[in-house]
C-alpha cells in the first residue's frame, strides 16, 4: 500500500505488481550498456521467469521494446520510448521548471536574480526574482538589452558559433557606451567569451549599470541548445574574487540542474576555451 497526495488530499492505493515490474524492466534497459536477454532481465530484477516473458513480450508487441538480435532474443528499448520522452520535454514549461530554481538561489545569495532569452540578437528579461535585501536594478521583465554587454548575453553567446557571435556584434549599436567598462572591440568581447568559457560562468563588471556586477551562465534545452541564462545581480562594493566565485559555482550548478529538467544530457555548460 502507498500514500500519495490526490487532488489536494491523502489518497491510499495499492501498487501495481505489473505496472512497477514495467517500469523495472524499462529503468534496466535504459541503463544498461548493452541489450539484455530473458534471462539477465529475469536474473536482474529477481523476477519470475514467466512474468518477465509476459512483460516482454507485451512491451515488445507494443513498440515499446525491440529485438537487438532475434535470434539471440536481445532486447532493447525501441525509438518509440524516445519519441514519447521527446514529447513530455517538448510540453515542459521553462518558466515553471526554473522558477522554483530562481528563488531558491535569490534566497540563498540575497540578491537579485534573472533569467533572460535571445531575442533577435538582443536579451529580453522572462523572470526576476528580488530579495528584499537586493538590489533594484533598471532592468524590468520585457525590457531589451545588448548581448555584449550584459551578462545573461555574454554567458549565451558564449554557446554560439563564431559567425552568429560576428553577426550580433555586427547588428548591435555599438556608438551607445553604457558605462566606462562597455566592451568597445570586437577582440575584447571574443577574449571575454574565451574567458567565460574557461571559468564556466560569464561576468558583467559594471558594464552595463555603473554599480552592478554580475555573473550569468546558460540553460540548455533537451536539443542540447541553450535556451535562455540565469543571473545574480548584486552591487559591485559587495563583490570580491571569493565571493564572484562562490557565486559563479552557484549560478554554474543552478543553471546545470534546471538544464538537466530541461533534458540537457551533458555534465558541463561550456566545451572549450
Amino acid at each position: 500500500m502507498r500514500i500519495c497526495e490526490f487532488n489536494g488530499g491523502l489518497s491510499i492505493f495499492k501498487v501495481n505488481k505489473s505496472a512497477s515490474r514495467t517500469v523495472d524492466i524499462l529503468s534496466l534497459l535504459a541503463k544498461s550498456a548493452q541489450p539484455l536477454t530473458q534471462l539477465e532481465i529475469s536474473e536482474a530484477l529477481a523476477l519470475p521467469k514467466s512474468s518477465t516473458y509476459e512483460l516482454l513480450y507485451t512491451l515488445l508487441e507494443k513498440g515499446i521494446l525491440e529485438f537487438d538480435n532475434e535470434d539471440l532474443k536481445t532486447f532493447k528499448l525501441s525509438l518509440k520510448v524516445f519519441e514519447i520522452g521527446m514529447t513530455v520535454l517538448e510540453k515542459t514549461d521553462f518558466h515553471e521548471v526554473s522558477r522554483p530554481f530562481l528563488k531558491d538561489l535569490s534566497a540563498i545569495t540575497g540578491e537579485t536574480v534573472f533569467m533572460a532569452i535571445d531575442s533577435n540578437g538582443t536579451i529580453v528579461y522572462v523572470d526576476r526574482i528580488e530579495e528584499s535585501s537586493s538590489i533594484r536594478t533598471v532592468a524590468g521583465l520585457g525590457i531589451r538589452r545588448p548581448m555584449h554587454c550584459t551578462g545573461l548575453g555574454k554567458a549565451l553567446l558564449a554557446t554560439y558559433p563564431a559567425q552568429r557571435v560576428k553577426e550580433i556584434w555586427e547588428m548591435s549599436d555599438r556608438t551607445v557606451m553604457y558605462t566606462k567598462n562597455t566592451i568597445r572591440e570586437y577582440n575584447d568581447l571574443i577574449e571575454d567569451l574565451r574567458k567565460t568559457r574557461e571559468r564556466g560562468y560569464a561576468i558583467d563588471n559594471r558594464e552595463m549599470e555603473d554599480e552592478i556586477f554580475c555573473v550569468a551562465a546558460p540553460i540548455y534545452g533537451h536539443s542540447d541548445k541553450a535556451v535562455g541564462a540565469l543571473s545574480i545581480a548584486a552591487i559591485y562594493l559587495k563583490m570580491d574574487d571569493k565571493r564572484t566565485e562562490l557565486f559563479g559555482k552557484m549560478i554554474t550548478d543552478t543553471a546545470l540542474a534546471i538544464s538537466k529538467r530541461l533534458g540537457f544530457r551533458k555534465d558541463r555548460l561550456y566545451f572549450g576555451a
